[in-house]
Order: structure tokens, then sequence, then C-alpha cells
């Protein structure tokens, strides 16, 4: 299948899946769920051809456990519907986060980015990392607390390594892929605030939308990236 209509078929295939998790037909989501991520890695995988770089890899890598992941938090509100694959899906995405995060460490001049020339700008990150865990502490309950922690303290690392792209690539692959990775963040603040905090309106909609986006944003730019680096 031409890696065009890959894309293509992921494009429509989010569609029907946001239309179904809004009509809350079970089995189309149980069906388009775990596919659509996979559609995205297999087209990742695809482009990269023989590109073997660390970069590459675990960009795959990050892709493929976000499939795990989607799988298995899909099971907390249908299918089996226990909480512990919440524990077990955040520990999935977990892994996909430090896969992305390793990935963007391992890319090209990695010392001429704006972290390293301007490290304040870290404390932007801490700064939601701080007022997110703030916000939600209260509701989260104990056991959960530490594992909640440290995704948030991952997320917010894949964010300052996307960052860090910032002045080693061109304008327009640095928002691209960076507003990927900043779409991923707002979709797993959205998650957080609607299952600790108070339930928001559209919540499920406006998750599912942010997140496919950001993966669709991550790959398709990760894979531009690939052609700019020679690690």
């Amino acid at each position: 299948m031409p890696n065009r209509i890959l894309l293509l078929f992921y494009v429509l295939l989010s569609v029907v899946h946001l239309g179904v998790e809004e009509l809350q037909v079970e089995w189309l989501i149980l069906t388009t769920k775990p596919l659509l991520v996979s559609i995205l890695a297999f087209w990742f995988w695809k482009t990269a051809g023989g590109n073997a770089s660390r970069f590459s890899k675990f960009l795959l890598l990050g892709l493929i456990f976000s499939v795990g992941g989607d799988t298995l938090l899909m099971f907390v509100e249908h299918g089996p519907q226990l909480e512990v694959f919440f524990l077990l899906g955040l520990g999935s995405f977990l892994i996909a986060q430090l896969c992305y995060t390793y990935a963007l460490w391992t890319y090209p001049k990695v010392r001429e980015g704006i972290i390293f020339r301007k490290p304040w700008v870290v404390i932007l990150f801490l700064g939601y990392l701080v007022w997110v865990l703030t916000t939600l502490w209260a509701g989260i309950p104990g056991p959960m607390r530490l594992p909640v922690g440290v995704y948030a303290t991952a997320i917010v690392a894949m964010a300052i390594s996307a960052a860090n792209l910032y002045g080693r690539i061109s304008s327009n692959l640095f928002w691209g892929f960076f507003g990927g990775v900043l779409l991923f963040v707002l979709s797993d603040t959205l998650i957080a605030l609607n299952k600790f905090g108070e339930p928001i309106v559209g919540a499920r909609l406006a998750i599912m939308f942010t997140y496919l986006l950001a993966q669709y944003l991550i790959a398709v730019y990760g894979s531009r990236l690939l052609l700019t680096s020679k690690s």
C-alpha cells in the first residue's frame, strides 16, 4: 500500500473513531483504537526504509508502545473494565515517552539546542509540571500518586527534549514536530484533569482529537527529521 494512502487511511479511520467514541459504539471502539497508531507505526517504518539511526529506531519504538498504551487504556472503560488497565496503559505510555525522549537526545548537534544555550527555558516546563501535580494531587488515589508523578515527569522531559530541537532544524520542521509533542502533553493533561479533577464537558472527543493529531505530527515530522539526520 503506497505511503500516502496509509496516511489517508489513518486520517479517515481517526474521523470514524471520533464518531464512534461520541456515539459509544463499543465494538467499533475496540476495533478501531488499536489500529490507529499501528497504521502510523507501519507507515513510519516503511518511510524510514533502511535508516538504522537510533533516532529512527526509538521513534518507532515510541509509536509501538503507544499502541500498547492505547489498547490497555481502552479496557478501562470497555471490555474487562478493570482499573488495573489504567496503570498498565500508563506504564506502556511511559516507555513510549522515554523512547521519544531518548530518540530526541540522539539527534545531531544536541548541544546546539535552545536548552543548552538558554537553560532557563526549562523553568517554563517545570512550571507546568508543578502546576499539574499540585492541581491534581488531592484527587489522585494514594497508590496512584507515584506512577502519575513519574509519568508527568516523563512527558515533561519529552517536551523539553523536543524544545531542544529549536535552533538545530528549520522553523517549519521544529514547529511541526514540537506542535505534535505539545498536543500530546495537552491530551494527557485533559485525561488527568478529567480523571482526577472535575469532569470536563466534551473531554472524550478533545482527548482523542489532540492525541491522534499529536501522533500524526510526531510520525510525519519525525520522518522528515530523518532526512536531515546523519546519525
